[in-house]
């Protein structure tokens, strides 16, 4: 399974283009995602013990599950936030409900 990737998203307030996520291993080929389930969290706190800051959820859409392949849709409503540095994480669920964040970092609005 693919490590927890660490990346920064950089959005201009307002943008409502989708954000693709490809799942590799170690080796770089592709992880089959046949059968699991996305979600984008937003977050204001870097590390947040409960949802309470928590700006929007996501859920993906897998569009290649062999290659890996997972899109989210940010809608307009949470593509608004005030200009600044906020924090995301990626959880995919496999198909036997295992979780794993498998891609964090800032969210960057400008």
């Amino acid at each position: 399974m693919a490590e927890v990737t660490e990346e920064m998203i950089k959005r201009t307030r307002g943008d409502t283009y989708p954000i693709s996520v490809t799942l590799k291993d170690s080796s770089g080929v592709a992880i089959d995602i046949t059968g699991g389930t996305f979600a984008l969290t937003v977050n204001s706190e870097e590390n947040p013990t409960d949802t309470t800051n928590q700006l929007f959820t996501e859920v993906g859409t897998i569009t290649d599950a062999a290659g890996g392949v997972v899109e989210f849709a940010v809608s307009l409503s949470n593509s608004d936030q005030t200009p600044g540095i906020y924090y995301y994480d990626v959880q995919y669920t496999d198909s036997v409900g295992n979780i794993r964040t498998v891609l964090r970092g800032p969210w960057c609005v400008n």
